[in-house]
This record gives C-alpha cells, sequence and structure tokens, in this order.
C-alpha cells in the first residue's frame, strides 16, 4: 500500500507538479515518494527472500512498514503545528463523511498490518 499507491496518488498536479507549490515543497514529496517506495521494496524482500531468515525477515518487514504507516498517523497527529491538512484544499482528494479519506486508507493498512503479523507469528 505504501510502496505503491503513493507513485499513483502523488504524483500529480495537485502534489508533485502542482506549479503552486514551492519547488523544495515539490521535491520533498518526491522524495517521501520515492523512500517509502523503496521501504516497501525492501520490506518485501525481506519478507520473500530465500536468503534472510523467516522469522527475523518478518519482524523487519513489519517493523519497517509500522514505522511507514506510523508517520503517517505522526504527521496528521501533529499538522495543526506546520499547517497541514490531510486532504488537498482544491478537494481532488473526497472526504468521505467524517473521516479522511487518506485516513481510511492507512487504517486499513495498519489492520492488514496488524492481522499479518498475527499470522505469521
Amino acid at each position: 500500500m505504501y510502496g505503491v499507491i503513493p507513485l499513483f496518488a502523488d504524483f500529480n498536479k495537485t502534489q508533485a507538479t502542482n506549479p503552486n507549490w514551492s519547488a523544495h515543497a515539490r521535491f520533498h514529496v518526491v522524495t517521501q515518494v520515492l523512500t517509502t517506495s523503496a521501504v516497501g521494496v525492501i520490506a518485501l524482500w525481506l519478507l520473500w527472500s530465500p536468503g534472510v531468515e523467516r522469522n527475523l525477515g518478518i519482524c523487519v518487514a513489519a517493523t519497517l512498514s509500522f514505522s511507514v504507516i506510523g508517520c503517517f498517523f505522526a504527521s496528521a497527529g501533529f499538522r495543526r503545528l506546520y499547517g497541514g491538512s490531510l486532504s488537498d484544499m482544491q478537494g481532488s482528494n473526497s472526504k468521505p463523511r467524517i473521516v479522511d479519506l487518506n485516513s481510511i486508507i492507512f487504517g486499513a493498512a495498519v489492520a492488514l498490518l496488524i492481522v499479518g503479523r498475527v499470522i505469521l507469528l
């Protein structure tokens, strides 16, 4: 989820190529997306590589994944301090009812990650 979806969700005219954003802000969003995608690839490699001890690979992949997803929630929690928003102010990111779509997606990712980790214990 965090390794692929942001590549499509953030490389567009409302994010990475938004002419209203400063060049430095666009640089940061591209860096963030590429970083999380790279972490996702590493986590998958740890899970599927025959050269990595199974329990170690699962533990490190889960830790990396919780770190990436946890940073989303940390950023959301501190957004008032830096003037951030969960949704695009122009409305390209729809909000179903009271809860933001990003929170739903990342919440589902946490739930799936917990279920996967419990299954692989």
